[in-house]
């Protein structure tokens, strides 16, 4: 199975089983996003950011996505995390996924999908999609970051596997406004 059809069937998933697929697929964590004292120090005011975790794997072109980001919107964000009061349950290891950044732009659509659009879509929307039309269909090659390149070849597709991809996932997204907008008028 090529790439673009391994993302394919990945979209045809439910969340919690793409999830394992990509558990499967990369293994699970060895660190926690956050530290835990930190974490605590930065929720009760005390200290301005988080201490992070070794959970990287962005020199292998992986990013780590948080399980429950069906559940919290923007998990890595202070200021959401103070204002949802997220509890450091949800940065330790077992809570955390690794992908490709095709595969995290899959994993948002599926938890928009299936929250209607209440989770998942503003990471998709916002910081997802741009970098996937950005690099893959306007060849805008990250050149800097070690880790973008890094990201970059992990999941390279081309021009037009890319837009078939971000048209599929766009299209899944359309379907549920419509769905959100039919029983709004309700």
């Amino acid at each position: 199975m090529g790439k673009k059809d391994e993302y394919f069937a990945l979209l045809s998933k439910t969340y919690n089983e793409a999830v394992e697929f990509l558990l499967d697929k990369y293994g699970a964590a060895e660190d926690d996003y956050y530290r835990e004292k930190s974490y605590g120090r930065f929720l009760n005011g005390e200290i301005k950011s988080i201490a992070k975790g070794k959970f990287s794997r962005s020199l292998e072109g992986l990013e780590c996505h948080h399980i429950s980001e069906n559940k919290y919107l923007n998990m890595t964000n202070g200021g959401f995390i103070r204002r949802q009061n997220i509890p450091f349950e949800y940065h330790k290891k077992e809570n955390l996924v690794f992908c490709d950044i095709v595969e995290h732009a899959i994993l948002h659509t599926l938890i928009a999908k299936e929250t209607s659009l209440e989770f998942g879509y503003p990471g998709y929307k916002e910081f997802l999609r741009p970098k996937i039309a950005d690099w893959y269909v306007k060849k805008d090659i990250p050149q800097k970051s070690k880790w973008h390149i890094a990201c970059y070849h992990k999941a390279y597709l081309t021009p037009e596997e890319a837009l078939d991809l971000l048209e599929e996932m766009d299209g899944i997204l359309s379907v549920e406004q419509k769905v959100i907008d039919q029983a709004m008028r309700r």
